[in-house]
């Protein structure tokens, strides 16, 4: 199972902008980016950082994966 931490606070929407499908933002805690995930993903469970107590969502990445990895024109944006 691939959980994913994200800060619960940075939730953000809007469609993909090559499908159009619906997809929802969250800031990833180790990263700092902003990764979109297929819908409204759930947290499987919360936790509180214990050095700033800000809330941080914990999304099970094989339930909710990033649309990263789902969206049929991804190959058009990947990096060489």
């Amino acid at each position: 199972m691939a959980l994913l931490k994200v800060w619960a606070e940075t939730k953000g929407a809007k469609p993909c902008g090559s499908c159009g499908a619906a997809m929802t933002f969250y800031q990833m805690v180790k990263s700092g980016r902003k990764n979109p995930f297929d819908g409204d993903p759930v947290f499987v469970k919360t936790e509180t950082d214990p050095e700033s107590g800000r809330l941080i969502g914990v999304i099970d990445g094989t339930i909710n994966p990033s649309h990263f990895a789902t969206c049929p024109q991804s190959k058009n944006w990947r990096r060489p």
